[in-house]
């Protein structure tokens, strides 16, 4: 087992990604290197653990070590998977077959090089099944008192681990109906359960002492309970009604099949159907699937569920421990060749060769270097308001955690639910910048697009200039980077920037940013509806009914934002727009007279926007006007 797991360890640290990564990363990275609480649920676990791990290996980068401690944890879990099924009486090709086919899918590898805490979920939901089947076979308390402990001490991790203490209590329930008659059992491991929960007295004494990061402020019982149960977070979940359930279980199970190379739900249904015969344990998995489906299926955003499926990795380590069952019984009625147990092993193989350049995050920058663009751009003591996980999280590392820029006063807009408070500052003197367009109402204040930031200024006054801002991020035209959606968003937003700063005084080079942002990132509905909001105000309601429709093709619910609209009533308004400016546009040509200019040319933009201003239609006299100049320089360009 030792030589499978330095052999998975070796693959995954080929790959690590040695900058911050996109996501939570940045959030988890800061936690630990000011031994902080991140978000919800507060994962003291993950801190204090990733803190003393990188504190043994000091010579490397925090997110490196961090990377490295992924790395070592999935592929702890895939050796515990080659453990249980040799306890189980498989034979080697099976338990190789089970560990290597969870290694490689998409979902463990896309977590086991980065900075998150899904690797070292996958580790203490390996190792708690490991004992509850070993309580099993030899009913010894010690086993199940230990998977107890582990369910405890993992849920100080990741909350999963608290469904799959309730799934194993079942499972020892089911398989042992006298425990419930005998209560010193039943308190030994109940007590082993909070003895691992132990973790989460870090939150509230930490915070006691003020860190740098502390979401939620969890000092009070109240506010401690909020951060672990993850109460900001029910808000977003993507479940509306019974219906929504059939949608869901349809990703979910394409998922399984998908994730295993479409050969791990064949060998569970083998595996089942050969359960009882052969005495496996198959309660245990089915009950931990079933409680992951359901946890994520009542809590889950639309992205948790159908964009990313790394909350689904429990889920995949169960199948593969089942696959190993229906890869043995199917070996048993094959022939006993050699290349009869290498083609069993095909499927894993087949997603390593897939997975080893998808995964390769070894020269990964982007989103160290959209942070550091920003911070080494901010005039000396400027105050930064910045919000969106995205790009919050890699400033919140570069700036508290590595103490880059540390004159730079940066605002953790919403950490732990949190508002802005009153902001008093001159917009004619006081550098301040914000990350997004802000929701402030107030009266002679506008925001000024300056690079990849807004700026507060007077309305009326000059707009202020750019802040200096690439072209590219690092990395951005390198087919070796992976770009996973959220990085494709950072780019997308890269680009958006770009763009909008560059919307009043070069619209071609303005369009084209707008354009590259659309293809960087075309799967982000909050992209294509602020394009909408763009066009739209421009004039360019065609632009604006495409980018719209893009949205709602995307997501037709709501978007996630305060005001929560929804791209459909947008394009509702938009095509009814058009099909009034059609007419009115119609009816001021022909009353025009004279000769008309050849249609799409700047000449005939020109003349409609002049007919349209005079009409009082300024927004649509702008996007022909707009639109001229796009003709004019198409014409320069022959």
């Amino acid at each position: 087992m030792a030589a499978l797991v330095v052999a998975i360890f070796a693959v995954y640290a080929w790959g690590a990604c040695r900058t911050v990564y996109v996501g939570d990363s940045g959030d988890l990275a800061t936690a630990v290197a000011v031994l902080g609480i991140p978000h919800p649920s507060g994962y003291p676990l993950y801190v204090i653990a990733g803190w003393l791990w990188s504190h043994a290996l000091f010579f490397l980068s925090l997110p490196l070590a961090l990377s490295l401690f992924s790395a070592a944890a999935a592929a702890g879990a895939c050796g515990l998977l080659y453990q249980i099924a040799r306890e189980e009486a498989l034979g080697k090709t099976p338990a190789l077959f089970s560990a290597l086919l969870f290694a490689f899918g998409p979902s463990l590898w896309g977590e086991a090089n980065i900075q998150r805490v899904y690797a070292l979920n996958a580790l203490f939901v390996a190792a708690a099944t490991l004992f509850a089947f070993r309580w099993r076979r030899g009913r010894r308390l010690a086993d199940l008192a230990a998977a107890s402990f582990l369910c405890g001490l993992g849920a100080a991790n990741h909350l999963y681990m608290a469904v799959f203490g309730l799934a194993l209590g079942v499972f020892a329930v089911a398989t042992e109906p006298a425990l419930v008659r005998r209560p010193l059992r039943l308190l030994a491991c109940a007590g082993a359960v909070l003895i691992g929960l132990a973790p989460y007295l870090y939150l509230p004494l930490r915070a006691r002492a003020n860190p740098l990061l502390a979401w939620g402020d969890p000092r009070s019982a109240g506010n401690l309970a909020r951060v672990i149960l993850r109460e900001d977070f029910w808000g977003r979940r993507f479940l509306e009604g019974p219906a929504d359930l059939g949608i869901i279980l349809r990703d979910y199970a394409r998922s399984l099949l998908t994730e295993t190379a479409w050969v791990g739900p064949p060998l569970v249904v083998l595996a089942l159907v050969f359960a009882r015969r052969r005495k496996w344990p198959w309660l245990l998995p089915v009950l931990a699937m079933a409680g992951n489906f359901a946890s994520m299926a009542l809590h889950g955003s639309r992205s948790d569920l159908f964009i990313w499926h790394r909350y689904y990795v429990p889920s995949y380590l169960m199948v593969a421990v089942m696959a190993a069952w229906g890869c043995a019984a199917a070996l048993e009625r094959l022939p006993r060749r050699v290349f009869v147990r290498a083609i069993v092993l095909l499927p894993p193989f087949a997603l390593l060769a897939a997975g080893f350049g998808r995964f390769d995050r070894s020269r990964y920058r982007v989103a160290e270097d959209y942070a550091q663009i920003i911070l080494r751009t901010l005039p000396p003591g400027s105050h930064l308001i910045a919000a969106d996980d995205n790009i919050l999280f890699g400033l919140m590392y570069l700036n508290l955690g590595a103490g880059e820029r540390p004159d730079v006063d940066l605002i953790l807009e919403g950490v732990g639910g949190a508002r802005l408070g009153s902001l008093a500052f001159n917009p004619d003197h006081d550098p301040v910048f914000v990350t997004h367009y802000p929701n402030w109402k107030v009266p002679g204040l506008e925001m000024a697009p300056v690079g990849l930031l807004f700026r507060p200024v007077r309305a009326g006054r000059a707009w202020p200039p750019s802040l200096p801002v690439p072209e590219r991020l690092a990395g951005e035209d390198d087919p070796h980077v992976p770009r996973d959606y959220l990085t494709q968003n950072l780019i997308g937003n890269f680009h958006y920037m770009r763009g909008v700063t560059l919307e009043r005084g070069d619209w071609p080079a303005a369009r084209r940013e707008l354009t590259l942002a659309a293809e960087a990132s075309p799967d982000n509905d909050v992209l294509f509806y602020n394009l909408g909001l763009i066009f739209s105000r421009d004039g360019l309601y065609a632009d604006a009914l495409a980018a719209f429709r893009r949205s709602a093709e995307i997501n037709p619910r709501e978007i996630a934002s305060l005001s929560k609209p929804r791209a459909a009533d947008r394009v509702r308004e938009v095509a009814a727009e058009i099909d009034r400016l059609e007419k009115l546009e119609e009816r001021l040509v022909a009353g025009a007279g004279g000769v008309p200019a050849p249609a799409g040319s700047a000449e005939d933009h020109r003349r409609r926007a002049a007919l349209l201003a005079g009409q009082g239609e300024t927004a649509a006299a702008r996007g022909h006007l707009l639109l001229a100049e796009e003709a004019e320089q198409r014409g320069r360009s022959r």
